[in-house]
């Protein structure tokens, strides 16, 4: 199932928009290697990953009501409705967008036919998020969103070094992102470990859940977008005009926010247990925390075609723990 995930996106990112002028498009975007932005993995899982993160945050604030739906069943079902749903928002931006770029034919017709096609890959990466499971992960939208990340590194690194070579950015830029992105990787590892405990389970030694590392991070920068919304709306050329003032606005945000999240999965723990676990989800939030907005931070001050992330770095080191303890734990199955 995870290799069919891999085909799935690498076929995904190479069949184009329906109706789509290829010559045009190709003349635009080539050169920028942004032509997956063209194919019918344009919205990649932004609309899977925006339907299950409110259904994280339900889960959080509502956790009986949480319960309730998926004892039903009918919890699956309207993520997928939800999901459908910003797809069609999405891809009726993306799609008009093009059209009026003179990328694609005006015409009802290839909406409906692009809008389809869209939906289609949702709905397949949605019943590849229920197939996978990796160990101590809840839902094989963590890998979803591992692979085209990776995939991209490659292009970006050679992007990188081709600028630096021209001049258009200084060198000491990649080795500051390369000597925090070290960084940051060993506290994930670090931080991994300490939820695993020594068992080969992974984190069901402890019984806390992987989710408390990956979702606070995404949900914080949601809850962030909504919370500068209104300064932005008012000071629209602030993030240009002043960057730091608006990293520091994002990183206060996130600051607050991330705890907040870990706090909320720190109380669906068993009374008995809060006490044990305290300091580990509090080890986790301020790693959360030095990571994300450490990122924020070193974005305002190197120019990488790659914009850092705190939050999805931590998804790509989890993932890739998680696929290193498959592999051992059927080999010692094997054996």
């Amino acid at each position: 199932m995870i290799a069919l995930a891999f085909v799935v996106i690498a076929i995904s990112m190479r069949i184009p928009i329906p109706n789509l002028d290829l010559v045009a498009a190709s003349a635009q975007f080539a050169q920028t290697g942004g032509l997956e932005r063209l194919s019918l993995f344009a919205l990649g899982t932004v609309s899977l990953f925006s339907a299950l993160a409110l259904a994280e945050i339900v889960k959080l604030v509502f956790p009986q009501l949480a319960n309730r739906a998926g004892n039903a069943g009918w919890g699956r079902l309207l993520v997928g409705i939800i999901m459908l749903l910003f797809t069609v928002l999405q891809g009726y931006g993306v799609l008009t967008a093009l059209m009026a770029m003179g990328l694609m034919e005006d015409t009802a017709a290839s909406l409906v036919v692009g809008i389809a096609s869209f939906a289609g890959v949702s709905a397949l990466l949605l019943w590849l998020a229920d197939a996978i499971r990796l160990p101590s992960l809840d839902s094989g939208i963590w890998l979803l969103l591992t692979i085209p990340m990776v995939a991209a590194l490659p292009r970006e690194f050679v992007l990188s070094l081709e600028l630096i070579r021209t001049g258009a950015i200084p060198a000491w830029s990649l080795l500051l992102a390369a000597g925090g992105t070290v960084i940051a990787v060993a506290m994930v590892v670090a931080v991994n470990r300490l939820l695993a405990g020594a068992g080969p389970q992974g984190a069901t030694v402890r019984g806390i859940p992987l989710t408390v590392l990956l979702w606070p991070p995404f949900l914080a920068s949601i809850a962030t977008g909504y919370l500068i919304a209104l300064p932005i709306i008012a000071m629209p050329d602030l993030p240009a005009s002043a960057p730091w003032l608006f990293a520091a606005m994002v990183a206060v945000s996130n600051s607050v926010l991330i705890p907040l999240f870990v706090y909320g999965y720190f109380r669906q723990q068993p009374a008995a247990r809060r006490e044990e676990i305290g300091p580990i989800m509090t080890v986790v939030a301020v790693a959360q925390v030095l990571i994300c907005v450490g990122f924020s931070l070193l974005n305002t001050v190197v120019f990488l075609p790659i914009v850092l992330s705190g939050g999805m770095l931590i998804v790509c080191v989890t993932v890739f723990l998680a696929l290193w303890r498959l592999v051992a734990m059927t080999r010692s199955q094997a054996t």
